[in-house]
């Protein structure tokens, strides 16, 4: 055989085969490109793409939970975009008279705000879907904004951003269309961080107690009660949360809570609260093993409790001296924030009420006195008292209607405390009210209330059974036995917490078989000027969990008919005073202002 026949070889045969051995080669190559771009897409979803929403203050006292926050983020994260809401701090919306959202106007080649990035693509998808109104001025004045910044070059110096201010008169659905044309055209890195203080002008107590439902609304995504939250920027906070259940990723991270007092180490008149969150992925047990959380998901119900409410008479005159509102404006930021605010409804509401003697022990109000209640946030009244009945059944029947025309409901009948009618009972998210006189002409037989308290707790033997009852002396700040002796039947009988109303004075606090008696909670609204203590009430603030019931004592201080908060050193000193005439069991707590009880 010749040597060259042995390396002869079909030429066409050997370029397909060539040609196949490369095709195998390249598509080998391929796969593993694929392979590896899975692997950083996993690692990216897995790290970099856990957090998508957050809240976080903006007040420089709170600078500390500022750079948390953003750090927290920056361990876990490395956002394309950063959205900044924020509430319109100087109005710049009003003056605007355009119900917009407000943003930053891009002009020539300068793409940049504050030497941060913009988002552009998404600023012209924003404006073209959405009611944008561009103001440069107004949002480099609103510390909303500017005070993140510093944190965010410092974290996300390449990140891009999008500040927007949102006016108070922005509507639920103009922010979820906001959130739509955000999620739509973003990529999966892009967060919305919700620049929002939590409680205003309130001493740290009551601070705390609105932001118990504050927080749970945010956490539990309440989409309902947003709108009654106390907080500076509902909406901003509504879009942070929303974003988080579009994008599927709703587990909260708590970053802190905090009050401006715990940063002064001062007891102050009127403070700010601090929330903190991050909503991301249920990855970590570090995302949902925090008892703060599972504190505030437990469906924690808020209530507050005032007493008696008279808006005739020397009352009506100062309403018609100055507004229908005079009466609620130095307490209605205190009601806001609350799931039920309950009072005693002193007297019928009717239309034209007639003008009674000075000295008269009959009330009638009007109507327009009832719409600057539900201004101030009271959806439940007491109508089982001795003045209900002041204009008659006709009257008690229109009173009914225009409670419900201002959307405030009303529980008990002066006439009546059959089990047969349990008509006249309040029940909402297992918290249930019962009402009775005692007060002559219209007094129920005490039978009759045991009876009542005990069919309606069989039927809904878990909920939180709340009594008020209309009895005792006037201006006496000692219960009588008598009182005392029906209360200890009330509670046997199934009632959870009694709360007596009618001495127009504060009275004892009592704690029998596990369960608190407020005896009376004094006055809230009347025009009993003649002493110290017809001048001052007693605020009860409720924190209802499963396990647990939290009592908040807030004193009230009286002038011209106008309740607000005492004054911290009187309200201490207020406490005392109710703490020596009650319970010795309960001393401590009355003095601290909170009382705990085990359900």
């Amino acid at each position: 055989m010749k040597i060259n026949n042995i390396f002869k070889f079909n030429t066409r045969k050997n370029y397909i085969s060539l040609f196949s051995v490369l095709i195998i080669f390249l598509s080998i190559i391929l796969i593993l490109n694929f392979i590896n771009t899975l692997e950083v897409f996993a690692t990216d979803s897995g790290t970099k793409q856990d957090i998508v929403s957050g809240v976080v203050p903006h007040h420089l006292l709170a600078e500390e939970i500022i750079e948390d926050f953003l750090s927290y983020i920056s361990s876990r994260e490395k956002p394309e975009t950063i959205v900044i809401l924020s509430p319109d701090h100087f109005q710049s919306g009003i003056l605007m008279e355009s119900n917009s959202f407000i943003t930053i106007g891009l002009e020539g080649d300068d793409k940049k705000f504050n030497n941060l990035k913009v988002d552009t693509l998404l600023w012209g998808k924003l404006c073209k879907e959405n009611k944008m109104a561009l103001n440069n001025s107004a949002v480099i004045a609103d510390h909303g904004v500017t005070t993140l910044l510093p944190n965010i070059k410092k974290y996300f110096p390449e990140t891009n951003i999008l500040p927007i201010l949102i006016p108070a008169d922005i509507t639920k659905e103009q922010v979820k269309q906001l959130v739509k044309t955000i999620d739509e055209n973003t990529l999966l890195n892009t967060i919305i961080v919700a620049s929002v203080d939590f409680s205003h002008y309130l001493p740290s107590r009551a601070a705390d107690l609105h932001d118990v439902k504050s927080i749970r609304v945010l956490l539990n995504f309440e989409e309902e009660n947003f709108k009654n939250i106390e907080v500076d920027c509902w909406q901003a906070l509504y879009a942070a949360r929303l974003f988080a259940k579009l994008r599927q990723k709703e587990t909260p991270h708590i970053i802190a809570h905090k009050n401006s007092a715990d940063f002064l180490n001062l007891e102050l008149e009127e403070t700010t609260s601090y929330f903190s969150v991050v909503f991301g992925e249920k990855k970590s047990e570090e995302f949902f093993s925090s008892s703060t959380v599972k504190a505030f998901n437990e469906k924690v119900k808020i209530i507050l409790l005032v007493g008696d409410i008279m808006l005739g008479r020397g009352v009506e005159d100062l309403i018609k001296q100055n507004s229908i509102y005079y009466p609620f404006q130095k307490i209605s930021h205190f009601l806001r924030g609350i799931d039920i605010v309950f009072g005693n409804l002193e007297g019928p509401v009717v239309n034209n009420p007639p003008e009674f003697p000075v000295n008269s022990l009959k009330f009638a109000f009007n109507p327009e006195a009832i719409k600057g209640a539900s201004w101030c946030n009271f959806n439940l009244f007491s109508l089982a008292n001795n003045h209900t009945l002041d204009m008659g059944k006709k009257g008690l029947e229109e009173t009914k209607e225009w409670l419900k025309k201002y959307r405030i409901n009303f529980v008990g009948d002066p006439l009546s405390g059959s089990s047969d009618n349990l008509d006249s009972s309040f029940s909402k998210d297992k918290i249930t009210f019962l009402a009775f006189n005692q007060i002559f002409p219209f007094i129920v037989k005490e039978e009759e209330i045991i009876k009542t308290i005990e069919t309606v707790k069989s039927l809904n033997p878990d909920n939180f059974l709340i009594v008020s009852i209309h009895w005792g002396e006037e201006y006496k700040l000692i219960n009588s036995p008598a009182q005392q002796s029906l209360a200890h039947q009330i509670i046997e009988a199934g009632a959870d917490l009694i709360i007596g109303h009618h001495p127009h004075v504060v009275q004892k606090i009592e704690k029998y078989q596990g369960k608190l008696i407020f005896y009376s909670l004094g006055n809230f609204i009347f025009d009993q000027y003649f002493s110290s203590a017809t001048q001052q009430g007693l605020a009860v603030g409720l924190e209802i969990y499963p396990d647990r019931l939290v009592c908040r004592l807030f004193p009230l201080q009286i002038n011209l008919s106008q309740p607000v908060l005492m004054e911290q050193n009187k309200a201490s000193e207020f406490l005392i005073q109710l703490a020596k005439r009650s319970d010795d069991k309960l001393v401590d707590e009355i003095k601290g202002g909170i009382i705990k009880i085990e359900r």
